[in-house]
Formats: structure tokens, C-alpha cells, sequence
């Protein structure tokens, strides 16, 4: 839900925002770049976590990984994080 409240955020940015297409089009394309990686991982853990595809936060977390694939998931969350939580300031009102 929150993927799906960035479009009307994109448009209130784009009516109401101080320079408003320029910076509501690098806000989306940010946030929605971060949002990627996360699907990605998210949707990794739950293909290859077990035989069946699954996103029970328990049965993957008993799983063993190739660590080739748990460092890949970890770029991949560490990435996501990095946008959605603003640890890095690539939002240009930081």
C-alpha cells in the first residue's frame, strides 16, 4: 500500500511543490528505485528459501542459503534500505 500512496504523493508534489516537476520526478524515481531492490529480495528469499515458493518468515529463516546468494540479498536489502530510510541523503530536500 504504501508503493500504491506514492502516486498521489507524486501528485501532490507536482501541483503543490516549490519546483515542482523536477523534484516530485527525482522523488518518485528514487523511492521507486528502492522499492525495487526490495521486491527483488523479498521475492528471492521466498523462491529459493524452500522446495515451494513460500513468505513464511520462519521457514525462511531456517533455511541455509549459498552464501554467494545471502551476500546478493544483503546488497539488495542494504540498497533498499538505504533510499527508503534516507541514510544517505539522495532526496534533494535533505
Amino acid at each position: 500500500m504504501w508503493e500504491l500512496e506514492l502516486i498521489l504523493v507524486y501528485l501532490l508534489l507536482s501541483m503543490w511543490g516549490e519546483k515542482t516537476s523536477v523534484l516530485a520526478t527525482k522523488f518518485i524515481l528514487y523511492t521507486t528505485g528502492g522499492s525495487v531492490f526490495l521486491l527483488i529480495g523479498v521475492l528471492g528469499l521466498g523462491l529459493c528459501g524452500s522446495n515451494e515458493p513460500t513468505l513464511n518468515f520462519k521457514t525462511l529463516a531456517n533455511q541455509p542459503y549459498p552464501v554467494a546468494l545471502e551476500i546478493i540479498f544483503y546488497i539488495g536489502f542494504l540498497i533498499a534500505f538505504i533510499v527508503k530510510s534516507w541514510i544517505i541523503p539522495l532526496h534533494m530536500w535533505l
